[in-house]
């Protein structure tokens, strides 16, 4: 879409869950320090297409925080798209997008022709063993969404999913040949995200969470972590990373004694993802908003 120019030549980048909006806003994203990172909860309990409480609690942000006429970065939660891995299609690289979606069909409950796709890839994984990442969202939410954001005073410049952030994040964490990897374990499921020379080279969504992890009983997300990784060696011919990271958590006793265990059980180094040490904080940050705006902090470090 043709966006008026923004006036405010700062970048703001926000995410939108069940429970909230975080934000996260750097008035000068070429060296970026972090102005604003906050948190407004609250329970998005409306129906589908009615985005009442959302617009309400956006144009707060908006308000107290002196982000009229920003660019907006959104970065997609998790529960609004998949990423799945699929075998390139036999067709030019310029039509991947519009021939991927019969091959994803199967990983979307709505009609193909609501589905938004993007695509990215490492050179050598497209080109050596023809695989490609494919992103797939529901068309008429992000545009919902981005009206949204455009109501309240914002301008989209681009939507993002949780992995690009994390690359931004762990980026400039490993020497210029290392691949590093973050964890982020949440109840349900692990996403596990490795990172080379400033690009995602395997991304994986593990089954097994915070409800599986009984009384330390680490057996069957190390089975899963160590089969993610001899996957991406012998199938993907990637390098398994060097070090690993946790997501910061409110929780900082289980966060470390998560990190402890998976780390002994794998014999890696694996360190607990310190925001004010790898970026600059106008204010100290609380552990609580740090564990809920880690993803918008690292929206805020998009490229654009």
């Amino acid at each position: 879409m043709k966006l008026p120019t923004a006036q405010n030549k700062g970048l703001c980048s926000i995410e939108i869950s069940s429970g909230g909006i975080a934000v996260a806003y750097t008035p000068n994203p070429a060296n970026p320090e972090i102005t604003v990172c906050a948190f407004q909860p609250y329970q998005n309990t409306e129906q589908s297409g009615n985005n009442n409480q959302l617009k309400e609690n956006l144009e707060k942000i908006v308000s107290q925080y002196n982000l009229k006429k920003t660019l907006c970065n959104w970065v997609l939660h998790p529960d609004y798209y998949r990423i799945t891995l699929i075998n390139i299609p036999n067709v030019p690289q310029s039509e991947y997008k519009k021939a991927v979606r019969w091959q994803i069909k199967d990983i979307v409950d709505y009609p193909l022709e609501d589905v938004a796709v993007d695509i990215f890839y490492p050179d050598e994984l497209e080109k050596v063993l023809k695989k490609i990442y494919v992103v797939v969202a529901k068309a008429s939410f992000l545009q919902n969404i981005v009206n949204t954001i455009q109501d309240c005073d914002l301008y989209p410049m681009a939507v993002d999913v949780r992995e690009f952030a994390i690359r931004n994040l762990i980026s400039n964490l490993a020497t210029q040949n290392e691949t590093v990897g973050l964890l982020n374990i949440v109840d349900e499921s692990c996403l596990m995200v490795l990172v080379k020379q400033n690009n995602i080279r395997f991304v994986r969504r593990i089954p097994v969470g915070l409800k599986n992890i009984k009384n330390n009983d680490y057996n069957e997300l190390i089975a899963e972590l160590q089969r993610s990784f001899n996957y991406c060696q012998t199938e993907l011919k990637q390098e398994a990373p060097v070090k690993l990271f946790m997501a910061p958590k409110i929780d900082i006793d289980l966060n470390k004694n998560m990190a402890q265990n998976i780390g002994k059980s794998l014999n890696k180094e694996i360190s607990i993802l310190d925001l004010q040490k790898i970026m600059s904080f106008k204010t100290t940050i609380t552990q609580q908003i740090e564990s809920s705006c880690w993803i918008a902090a690292g929206g805020a470090l998009r490229k654009a």
